[in-house]
Protein backbone atom coordinates (compact mmCIF):
# COMPACT_ATOMS: atom_id res chain seq x y z
CA UNK A 1 0.00 0.00 0.00
CA UNK A 2 2.93 2.32 0.93
CA UNK A 3 4.81 1.77 -2.33
CA UNK A 4 1.33 2.70 -4.41
CA UNK A 5 1.04 5.61 -3.03
CA UNK A 6 4.49 6.43 -2.83
CA UNK A 7 4.08 5.85 -6.61
CA UNK A 8 0.98 7.74 -6.98
CA UNK A 9 2.64 10.61 -5.09
CA UNK A 10 5.87 10.53 -8.09
CA UNK A 11 3.10 10.68 -10.52
CA UNK A 12 1.21 13.47 -9.66
CA UNK A 13 4.74 15.14 -8.44
CA UNK A 14 5.65 14.31 -12.46
CA UNK A 15 2.21 15.66 -14.03
CA UNK A 16 1.90 18.98 -11.79
CA UNK A 17 5.58 19.58 -12.91
CA UNK A 18 4.60 18.99 -16.86
CA UNK A 19 1.41 21.58 -16.51
CA UNK A 20 3.54 23.92 -14.69
CA UNK A 21 6.24 23.82 -17.19
CA UNK A 22 9.22 26.25 -17.17
CA UNK A 23 9.06 29.82 -18.59
CA UNK A 24 10.31 30.93 -22.27
CA UNK A 25 12.19 34.09 -22.41
CA UNK A 26 14.63 35.97 -25.04
CA UNK A 27 16.67 39.07 -24.51
CA UNK A 28 16.25 42.52 -26.54
CA UNK A 29 19.11 44.55 -27.05
CA UNK A 30 18.11 48.37 -28.67
CA UNK A 31 21.43 50.12 -29.72
CA UNK A 32 21.48 53.41 -30.71
CA UNK A 33 23.21 53.98 -33.66
CA UNK A 34 22.80 56.76 -34.31
CA UNK A 35 24.02 60.74 -33.72
CA UNK A 36 21.63 61.85 -31.12
CA UNK A 37 19.69 60.08 -28.03
CA UNK A 38 16.81 58.86 -28.61
CA UNK A 39 13.86 58.93 -26.56
CA UNK A 40 10.83 56.44 -26.50
CA UNK A 41 8.88 53.44 -25.31
CA UNK A 42 10.45 49.59 -25.55
CA UNK A 43 7.37 47.42 -25.01
CA UNK A 44 5.24 49.92 -22.88
CA UNK A 45 9.14 51.21 -20.50
CA UNK A 46 9.75 54.63 -21.41
CA UNK A 47 13.70 54.48 -22.48
CA UNK A 48 16.10 57.22 -23.28
CA UNK A 49 19.59 55.70 -25.06
CA UNK A 50 22.59 57.93 -25.94
CA UNK A 51 24.31 57.35 -28.96
CA UNK A 52 26.53 54.91 -28.62
CA UNK A 53 24.59 53.15 -25.70
CA UNK A 54 22.41 50.41 -25.71
CA UNK A 55 19.55 48.84 -23.31
CA UNK A 56 19.07 45.86 -22.52
CA UNK A 57 15.94 43.65 -21.10
CA UNK A 58 14.67 40.38 -20.63
CA UNK A 59 11.72 39.80 -22.36
CA UNK A 60 8.97 37.44 -21.12
CA UNK A 61 7.47 35.20 -23.20
CA UNK A 62 5.50 32.38 -21.50
CA UNK A 63 5.28 28.99 -19.79
CA UNK A 64 5.42 25.68 -21.36
CA UNK A 65 2.53 23.49 -20.30
CA UNK A 66 3.03 19.79 -21.25
CA UNK A 67 5.85 20.33 -23.24
CA UNK A 68 3.98 22.63 -25.53
CA UNK A 69 3.95 26.66 -24.92
CA UNK A 70 4.36 29.87 -26.82
CA UNK A 71 8.34 30.17 -28.45
CA UNK A 72 8.26 33.58 -29.57
CA UNK A 73 6.30 37.12 -28.29
CA UNK A 74 6.04 40.34 -30.57
CA UNK A 75 6.97 43.69 -29.10
CA UNK A 76 6.66 47.27 -29.68
CA UNK A 77 9.72 49.62 -30.39
CA UNK A 78 8.45 53.60 -30.62
CA UNK A 79 9.97 56.88 -30.48
CA UNK A 80 12.34 59.49 -32.32
CA UNK A 81 15.76 61.31 -32.10
CA UNK A 82 16.76 64.66 -33.30
CA UNK A 83 17.95 62.80 -36.02
CA UNK A 84 15.58 59.60 -36.53
CA UNK A 85 11.65 60.51 -37.59
CA UNK A 86 9.04 59.48 -35.27
CA UNK A 87 8.23 55.40 -35.33
CA UNK A 88 6.88 52.78 -34.69
CA UNK A 89 8.05 48.67 -35.30
CA UNK A 90 6.98 45.45 -34.21
CA UNK A 91 9.75 42.51 -34.22
CA UNK A 92 9.56 38.85 -32.85
CA UNK A 93 11.45 38.18 -29.77
CA UNK A 94 12.24 34.47 -29.55
CA UNK A 95 13.16 32.07 -26.80
CA UNK A 96 16.33 31.82 -25.81
CA UNK A 97 17.33 34.34 -28.30
CA UNK A 98 19.21 37.66 -27.81
CA UNK A 99 17.28 40.03 -30.80
CA UNK A 100 19.35 42.89 -31.25
CA UNK A 101 17.63 45.88 -32.75
CA UNK A 102 19.51 49.28 -34.29
CA UNK A 103 18.35 52.74 -34.07
CA UNK A 104 19.86 54.18 -37.53
CA UNK A 105 19.59 57.94 -38.07
CA UNK A 106 17.44 58.79 -41.02
CA UNK A 107 17.17 62.80 -41.35
CA UNK A 108 19.16 66.00 -40.80
CA UNK A 109 17.76 68.34 -38.74
CA UNK A 110 17.71 71.88 -37.78
CA UNK A 111 17.73 74.43 -34.74
CA UNK A 112 15.69 77.31 -36.35
CA UNK A 113 16.58 80.05 -33.87
CA UNK A 114 14.72 83.25 -34.29
CA UNK A 115 17.28 86.17 -33.19
CA UNK A 116 15.15 89.21 -34.56
CA UNK A 117 12.91 91.28 -32.54
CA UNK A 118 9.61 90.33 -34.55
CA UNK A 119 8.03 86.72 -34.29
CA UNK A 120 7.91 84.07 -36.96
CA UNK A 121 4.30 83.56 -37.88
CA UNK A 122 5.24 80.82 -40.73
CA UNK A 123 8.24 78.78 -42.19
CA UNK A 124 7.65 76.93 -45.57
CA UNK A 125 10.53 74.58 -46.91
CA UNK A 126 11.17 73.21 -50.53
CA UNK A 127 14.02 71.46 -51.89
CA UNK A 128 16.37 73.59 -54.12
CA UNK A 129 15.11 71.93 -57.50
CA UNK A 130 11.58 72.76 -56.45
CA UNK A 131 9.39 75.75 -57.75
CA UNK A 132 7.21 75.95 -55.08
CA UNK A 133 7.53 76.16 -51.15
CA UNK A 134 5.73 73.21 -48.89
CA UNK A 135 2.54 74.21 -46.25
CA UNK A 136 3.68 76.47 -43.42
CA UNK A 137 4.98 74.00 -40.82
CA UNK A 138 4.36 75.86 -37.85
CA UNK A 139 0.96 75.05 -35.64
CA UNK A 140 -1.43 78.16 -35.26
CA UNK A 141 -1.14 79.98 -32.38
CA UNK A 142 2.76 78.31 -32.06
CA UNK A 143 4.97 81.10 -33.52
CA UNK A 144 8.25 81.13 -33.04
CA UNK A 145 9.05 84.48 -30.57
CA UNK A 146 12.21 86.46 -30.63
CA UNK A 147 15.02 84.80 -28.74
CA UNK A 148 13.40 81.31 -29.18
CA UNK A 149 14.09 78.09 -31.12
CA UNK A 150 12.42 74.78 -32.72
CA UNK A 151 13.78 72.13 -34.57
CA UNK A 152 12.82 70.71 -37.64
CA UNK A 153 13.83 67.43 -39.77
CA UNK A 154 14.83 66.98 -43.31
CA UNK A 155 15.65 64.71 -46.01
CA UNK A 156 18.98 65.17 -47.17
CA UNK A 157 19.62 67.35 -49.80
CA UNK A 158 19.60 71.37 -50.48
CA UNK A 159 16.75 73.19 -49.35
CA UNK A 160 15.03 76.35 -48.94
CA UNK A 161 13.53 78.01 -46.15
CA UNK A 162 10.81 80.64 -46.75
CA UNK A 163 9.89 82.67 -43.50
CA UNK A 164 6.97 84.89 -43.09
CA UNK A 165 7.45 87.03 -39.82
CA UNK A 166 5.84 90.19 -38.29
CA UNK A 167 2.31 91.10 -38.06
CA UNK A 168 2.14 92.49 -41.83
CA UNK A 169 3.65 89.30 -42.86
CA UNK A 170 7.01 90.02 -44.21
CA UNK A 171 8.89 87.10 -46.06
CA UNK A 172 12.67 86.20 -46.10
CA UNK A 173 14.17 83.06 -47.89
CA UNK A 174 17.24 81.24 -46.47
CA UNK A 175 18.49 79.45 -49.40
CA UNK A 176 20.65 76.57 -50.11
CA UNK A 177 20.88 75.06 -47.01
CA UNK A 178 22.61 71.53 -47.26
CA UNK A 179 21.19 68.66 -45.35
CA UNK A 180 22.97 65.42 -44.22
CA UNK A 181 21.55 62.20 -42.48
CA UNK A 182 22.70 62.42 -38.47
CA UNK A 183 23.68 65.89 -39.10
CA UNK A 184 22.61 69.07 -36.90
CA UNK A 185 22.35 72.29 -38.46
CA UNK A 186 21.90 75.20 -36.41
CA UNK A 187 20.07 78.82 -38.03
CA UNK A 188 19.96 82.02 -36.34
CA UNK A 189 17.74 83.78 -38.39
CA UNK A 190 17.34 87.49 -39.12
CA UNK A 191 15.87 88.95 -42.13
CA UNK A 192 19.12 88.72 -45.08
CA UNK A 193 20.11 86.05 -43.27
CA UNK A 194 22.59 83.68 -45.18
CA UNK A 195 23.68 79.90 -44.50
CA UNK A 196 27.48 79.41 -44.41
CA UNK A 197 28.75 76.16 -43.60
CA UNK A 198 31.02 75.51 -41.06
CA UNK A 199 34.32 74.94 -41.38
CA UNK A 200 35.37 71.22 -41.30
CA UNK A 201 36.93 70.41 -37.51
CA UNK A 202 40.83 70.23 -37.43
CA UNK A 203 41.06 73.26 -39.06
Amino acid sequence: MGKIRFGALCAIAMLIAIISGCSQEGNLVVRNQGKTAFQGTVENTQVTIDPGASYSTSIYIGKTLAFVGPTDLTVTIEGSSETRRLFRDEIDIKDNQTTVYPLIDDAGACNFANVYSLAINELHFKKCSDTEFGPNVIEKNHSIGPGTMKAYQFDPGCWDILVNYGRQGLLDTVTSVPFEIGKIISISWAPGYKYTPAPPSGR
